[in-house]
């Protein structure tokens, strides 16, 4: 017994006809026995590339284009008949599809079937030309056919016309550029929309925008006349398309075809395939198919847009219904078997209606009214009415369950049709309410308000006011004084009246009398208040001026008081300053509170300063002084203290190390932390006068206890200091009188002469310290000749230099002229010569000066024993000798320097022990030098 299997390979060798399955993803055929054996396959399948190998040359580049067109569009439709090299020699085979599955390969890739049968091949070259003609046929037919089935299925529009841009660039070998241009509103410029191109050919989209068809004006004139453009050269264009000639050139194109797309006898862009790697000989079936596929994107554009904008505005349409402020219902009117309106269904209904309902609409879409309703009737009846009369009606309804108040409108759109749109009101109506009640509100307040208000109208006639305005101004009654123009009221000046008239918010004072007012109305008042009044203009909800409301307040007793507390703080201030005592009180929790500005002041701050920012910082009060006030805020807040006195250092403004004295006192008056109150009263004052006058009287007094220390050594000194000399004197003298030598005579004479001169020199000096003291220390002051001071000194004392020592007038300038005292300039330098004689007993001693800026140096350098540093700092002072065996007072440098100061100079030594000293004074002034 035979299997079906053999039965089945037996009816196929029979029939000649066999089956394959193409696998994508794999890349391969798989063969029945019968193609296996045909092929001469050694195993069941063979690969794409193999099977393309084996169809006749002139056949193989058409049926490889359509199998890549039929596994890239997943078309269910391919038949084709061609000629192929088997073992028999060349046969011809024709192919059908059957079926195909996606996902359903290697790899999840696509699979189809089919079958495939050994057919007799043509006899004649007719035959195969009109075979291959039936072939390309059919292929074009079937690229109509799939072009329809996508728009069909409603795929995307762009996308869809790529595919089939694609489809003619495959059917042509891939040799050049698909494309489609469309013309703007007024057909003035025209723009690449869509182009597919070939591997290796340029894409012209981007540079094809937007192109005035001016430049191309017999191409355009082509298109739009609705003449097709066929060239199979680009030599067949007209003479009169030079232009067009240049551009498709430059583009690379040998042959192309255009045809125009049109829409309700409106041309609105064209296709065209242009091919750039081979000519070609275009047929009247390419222009036939060519135009039915331009044909097919046209009108499938077309209807997509029309579709789009349906889907667009019924888009709108459910997004205003959705999303519009009232809610929407639609109703469907059911009618009896007399015609006659007896129930409605509802349709539909947006989110907001369910908000109204307090159900969602879904619970109501389709449902009868008198499922829902217990009323329904006479709502039916309202819209029966509605769609009889063909109007509308419109109400207002109150939903209890949700509490919403609404104002509904019915019409009817179209018959038995019926739309009711709700608009919720609530917030309108519950404002209305609160108008109601503000307005009650407004009346209450207005009658009983403590002040006076006034309403005029727009020309300021008086047309209201409350009780307060009454009693202000002393009316009876408010009939008296309705119809008085405020602009006439003579106690309001014609400034303030016209501020009224031009400007929108007017406040001011006045003086208000009642003997002023007399004539203007009746009043049972006198005498004169302080009275404010604030004006504002009144205006209707469309901004139209309407009038005046003027509120009035009689300040005259708030006046009177806040000028009596003025005046009190006034006077508290002006004390509080002049005595530079502050106060202030605050809580210490929170350090809020109040200071007075000379509180500020004393501890270095400014009067706006915050005082959070000053308590418990003080950061200019001194370091040490600050911490003891730190640690009694702390003490304060455990409880331990409660009064604080202390007197502190504040740093002075504007100053880095200077300090005033404080004194601070601080008390607590309130003690409640757990209710975050500490209360305290703080009271500063500046003692800095005081502290200065107490050191003062410290300084006075160690000056006079000095002063006394020094006037009995002054008395002992110079008690000692005269008797010396006087002793010489006088016992020299007894001397001269016996001795008969001449040369002891002498000897004796010049010994009374320097002790005569001691003591004058000491008189002298004496004398000049008195009036120093006295301060009436005389100076005349001229012009001096700097030179001739400085010889004439060195000339007088010339004759007291010891031997071996020699005094010079130093280096000078030819001349030089200051204006001085030229008594008290000889006295200074003569002092500095007769102190270097004194410690000079070799060397020199050189008299000069010197030009430093603007002032003249003067000096005695010499070269005697010198001055150690410990005692130059004292050596101008009073009394002070450095050598107790040389003689003299010591008081010839202070004289020196006294001098010095008083003629506006300064004085100075520069001196080195055992090598000289340099005694130096500076006079500022006019110097004249030559």
């Amino acid at each position: 017994m035979q299997t079906d299997y053999e039965r089945y390979i037996k009816m196929s060798s029979l029939a000649q006809i066999g089956w394959w399955e193409a696998d994508f993803a794999a890349g391969h055929y798989l063969c029945s026995d019968f193609l296996c054996n045909l092929l001469g396959l050694e195993g069941d399948t063979i690969s794409f590339q193999e099977f393309q190998n084996l169809i006749r040359e002139d056949y193989r580049e058409q049926i490889i284009q359509e199998f890549r067109a039929n596994a890239h569009i997943h078309r269910n439709f391919y038949e084709q008949t061609f000629p192929v090299h088997s073992r028999y020699g060349e046969i011809w085979l024709h192919t059908r599809l059957a079926n195909r599955e996606k996902g359903t390969g290697t790899n999840g890739g696509d699979k189809s079937f089919g079958v495939i049968q050994w057919v007799e091949a043509p006899k004649e070259t007719g035959q195969r030309d009109s075979l291959r003609r039936v072939n390309s046929l059919l292929r074009r037919q079937n690229f109509i056919s799939q072009s329809l089935l996508r728009f069909l299925r409603d795929e995307e529009v762009g996308s869809c016309v790529i595919e089939i841009l694609n489809d003619i660039l495959n059917l042509y070998y891939g040799e050049g550029r698909v494309y489609i241009f469309e013309y703007d509103e007024n057909h003035t410029h025209q723009s690449c929309t869509y182009e597919v191109v070939s591997e290796g050919v340029s894409s012209e989209k981007d540079s094809q925008q937007h192109l005035p068809i001016d430049q191309a004006k017999w191409w355009s004139r082509q298109i739009l006349s609705g003449t097709p453009i066929l060239l199979n050269s680009l030599n067949q264009l007209p003479e009169e398309a030079e232009e067009e000639y240049h551009f498709l050139n430059a583009q690379g194109i040998l042959s192309m075809m255009v045809t125009p797309l049109m829409a309700n006898d409106r041309i609105w862009g064209y296709m065209g395939i242009d091919l750039v790697k081979s000519y070609h000989e275009w047929s009247n079936e390419d222009y036939q198919w060519f135009s039915s596929l331009a044909n097919i994107i046209g009108i499938c554009i077309e209807l997509r847009k029309a579709k789009d904008n349906v889907v667009r505005e019924q888009v709108f349409l459910n997004n205003l219904f959705r999303f519009m402020p009232m809610g929407y219902i639609r109703l469907s009117i059911i009618r009896d078997e007399n015609n006659q309106p007896c129930d409605y269904r509802i349709t539909d209904g947006n989110s907001l209606i369910a908000k109204i309902f307090g159900n969602s609409i879904e619970e109501y879409k389709g449902c009868l009214a008198s499922d829902i309703h217990p009323d329904y009737v006479s709502k039916l009846d309202l819209l029966a009415r509605v769609m009889e009369d063909n109007t509308y009606r419109e109400g207002d309804e109150y939903f209890a369950k949700t509490g919403v108040y609404t104002h509904w409108i019915v019409y009817s759109p179209e018959e038995d049709e019926v739309v009711a749109l709700f608009l919720d009101t609530t917030q309108a109506v519950k404002a209305n309410k609160a108008m109601d009640r503000s307005e009650k509100l407004f009346q209450n307040i207005f009658a009983n308000i403590p002040a006076g208000v006034e309403i005029y109208d727009k020309d300021g006639y008086l047309i209201d006011m409350n009780n307060m305005n009454l009693e202000i101004f002393g009316v009876m009654d408010k009939s008296e004084v309705i119809g008085v123009n405020f602009f006439e009221n003579p106690n309001v000046p014609q400034q303030i009246r016209d501020r009224v008239r031009n400007e929108d918010l007017v406040d001011f004072r006045l003086n208000y009398s009642f003997e002023r007012a007399e004539g203007y109305y009746q009043t049972n008042r006198s005498s004169i208040i302080e009275l404010y009044t604030k004006v504002s203009k009144l205006y209707d909800n469309e901004g139209n001026f309407n009038g005046y409301i003027l509120i009035n307040i009689d300040n005259t007793e708030r006046i009177d008081a806040i000028n009596r507390i003025r005046d009190f703080e006034n006077f508290f201030l002006l004390i509080s300053d002049y005595a530079k005592v502050g106060y202030a009180k605050l809580n210490l929790m929170n350090r809020k509170g109040y200071a007075i500005k000379q509180w500020y002041k004393n501890v270095g701050e400014e009067e706006d300063t915050p005082l959070s920012e000053v308590v418990g910082v003080y950061r200019h009060v001194h370091p040490d002084d600050r911490q003891y006030i730190l640690d009694f805020y702390e003490e304060v807040k455990k409880g331990n203290r409660r009064h604080f006195q202390k007197e502190m250092r504040v740093r002075r403004v504007g100053t880095a190390d200077q300090w005033n004295w404080v004194r601070s006192n601080i008390m607590v008056t309130t003690y409640k932390p757990e209710e975050n109150e500490i209360e305290i009263i703080g009271i500063n004052y500046d003692i800095t006068e005081l502290k200065e006058t107490e050191a003062e009287l410290i300084l006075a007094r160690d000056k006079a206890e000095m002063a006394d220390r020094l006037k009995s050594a002054f008395l002992a000194n110079m008690s000692h200091e005269i008797r010396t000399p006087l002793n010489a004197i006088v016992g020299f003298s007894d001397l001269l009188v016996e001795a008969e030598n001449f040369e002891e005579r002498k000897e004796y004479i010049k010994i009374v002469r320097d002790n005569n001169e001691l003591l004058l020199q000491l008189i002298t000096d004496i004398l000049d310290l008195s009036k120093i003291e006295a301060g009436t220390f005389e100076f005349s002051y001229g012009e001096v000749d700097v030179n001739a001071l400085c010889e004439d000194i060195v000339r007088c004392m010339q004759m007291k230099v010891k031997e071996g020592v020699e005094l010079l007038f130093g280096s000078h300038l030819s001349q030089c002229h200051i204006i001085s005292d030229r008594n008290r300039l000889h006295q200074v330098i003569s002092n500095f010569v007769n102190n270097a004689i004194k410690f000079t007993s070799q060397g020199s001693i050189c008299v000069g000066y010197c030009v430093k800026g603007e002032e003249l140096e003067f000096y005695v350098q010499d070269t005697g024993m010198g001055i150690d540093e410990e005692h130059q700092s004292h050596i101008f002072e009073r009394f002070v000798k450095l050598n107790s065996f040389v003689p003299g007072t010591g008081l010839g440098l202070s004289i020196c320097q006294s001098i010095v100061e008083q003629l506006g100079g300064r004085i100075g030594v520069d001196s080195e022990p055992g090598k000289g000293s340099r005694f130096w004074f500076r006079l500022p002034g006019a110097i004249a030098v030559e």
